[in-house]
């Protein structure tokens, strides 16, 4: 009876199998019972995940596909790439096996984006090893919001707390010239909606944190919240917004005022990454946020020292499986309760 109910197809890109990415893969869903929940479907070489599989000892089998409409509810299906395939050398960067992490992910968004599957998880990628004329993007979220409908936010989630930036992956020297007050405004209503569907908080209150230190001391040590942050969020407010700040990020978390928030948003990645990897680590979740499409991530990388070795911890993947299914279910929920509405 239960296979007549369609499952959550989640789709599984491999990212770089020289790391841990495949291992909590294959950990994660040789989990008893897993396989209730949702239908996986990975996109990578058998070969690969089978030689990966043998080496730590995990007992797992899979059903090759071509494609995610062959997928069958209660396996663990693989779309099988056969050509070509580089050989698994663990805890080593290799650009070959970086082609085959953009040739996961590319396969995985198609397929996403044209909904032949729900929602997409993806180990982490090398971003020296991935980079090349094909894949010229600063890691999967920039490559993701090129190619998926929306605009997105990278946002990190855990129990403890939820952080979003303001800006990414770019240079410390070039934060200031990237913030702007249409960049503030935009991210934050972006972030707004986000909390309402896909997190289902009514009347989400926001915290977001200072450019510069001490927010500038009122323009004595920079003017960048005296001039672009304040103007920014004042007028957010005075349309209803619950939005507060800017705060001076030394004591934001150390004072646990994070508590009182939905989501704090940081000005840039270290800002925001350092206090949520140090209150979260090991359990949080990389979610791409503000697009049509629904993609999450561990918040770890490939850590090629302990690859191979059978050491890597399931957990944050584990919660990027279970947040991505989640946020499925929620926006369609909300989704469904607006059109009532109409």
């Amino acid at each position: 009876m239960k296979d007549k109910i369609a499952k959550i197809k989640v789709g599984f890109s491999v990212g770089d199998m020289n790391g841990i990415g495949p291992e909590v893969l294959l950990q994660s869903l040789s989990q008893t019972d897993i396989l209730d929940l949702f239908t996986p479907v990975i996109y990578g070489p058998v070969k690969n995940l089978l030689f990966t599989a043998k080496h730590l000892g995990i007992d797992i089998s899979f059903n090759k596909i071509k494609k995610p409409e062959d997928s069958h509810p209660n396996k663990i299906n693989v779309v099988d790439f056969s050509d070509n395939i580089p050989e698994i050398a663990f805890g080593e960067l290799d650009k070959k096996m970086g082609a085959l992490a953009f040739l996961s992910i590319e396969k995985a968004v198609s397929d996403l984006n044209a909904c032949k599957i729900d929602v997409l998880v993806t180990p982490p990628i090398n971003k020296e090893a991935i980079h090349s004329d094909s894949f010229a993007f600063m890691g999967h979220t920039d490559y993701i919001d090129s190619k998926v409908n929306g605009n997105a936010i990278m946002m990190m989630v855990s129990k403890e707390l939820r952080i979003a930036l303001l800006t990414e992956h770019i240079p410390i020297s070039s934060v200031t010239k990237k913030i702007t007050k249409k960049l503030v405004q935009d991210k934050v209503l972006n972030i707004h909606q986000t909390l309402i569907r896909d997190f289902q908080i009514e009347k989400p209150k926001i915290a977001v944190l200072s450019i510069d230190p001490h927010a500038g001391d009122g323009g004595v040590i920079a003017g960048n919240d005296k001039d672009i942050m304040i103007p920014a969020l004042r007028e957010m407010q005075d349309s209803g917004v619950l939005v507060y700040g800017p705060f001076s990020s030394d004591s934001f978390f150390g004072s646990l005022e994070y508590k009182k928030y939905d989501i704090t948003i940081a000005s840039y990645h270290d800002q925001g990454l350092i206090p949520f990897k140090t209150l979260s680590f090991g359990t949080g979740v990389n979610y791409t946020s503000g697009l049509d499409r629904i993609r999450t991530s561990p918040d770890h990388g490939t850590a090629y020292s302990i690859a191979g070795k059978g050491l890597a911890s399931k957990d944050s993947f584990l919660s990027a499986v279970f947040q991505a299914l989640d946020i499925f279910k929620m926006r369609k929920t909300h989704d469904e309760y607006s059109k009532d509405k109409l």
